[in-house]
């Protein structure tokens, strides 16, 4: 959870991933769903110590059919996204989980 997938552009890992995948392999990853309204590059500040600046994180978010058109057009077939809800108990994310295939 929270991996490569979430703080790399897929535009780059995504190519990445494909080319090193054999046919029949799978890539498979969840992270936190995205917050309504916000898609794609997102960043975050990491605080640090008391006499430093925050760390800029950049992160992707996308909802789960976003996932799926970019998957595909890297060449990703059998393409699943979901959100699994949170269990019962005072949270209330979820996670999302994305299951792809390299072609055979």
């Amino acid at each position: 959870m929270y991996g490569a997938v979430w703080f790399t552009d897929p535009a780059l890992l995504l190519p990445a991933i494909r080319e090193r995948l054999l046919p029949g392999g799978r890539l498979l990853f969840s992270q936190r769903p995205p917050v309504e309204g916000c898609y794609g590059c997102q960043a975050s500040y990491i605080p640090r110590g008391a006499d430093e600046d925050p760390l800029v994180v950049k992160r992707w978010d996308y909802e789960p059919d976003a996932w799926e058109r970019l998957l595909k057009a890297h060449g990703f077939t059998d393409v699943d996204a979901n959100i699994l809800a949170a269990p019962p108990g005072r949270r209330t994310i979820g996670t999302l989980i994305v299951r792809a295939s390299a072609r055979g």
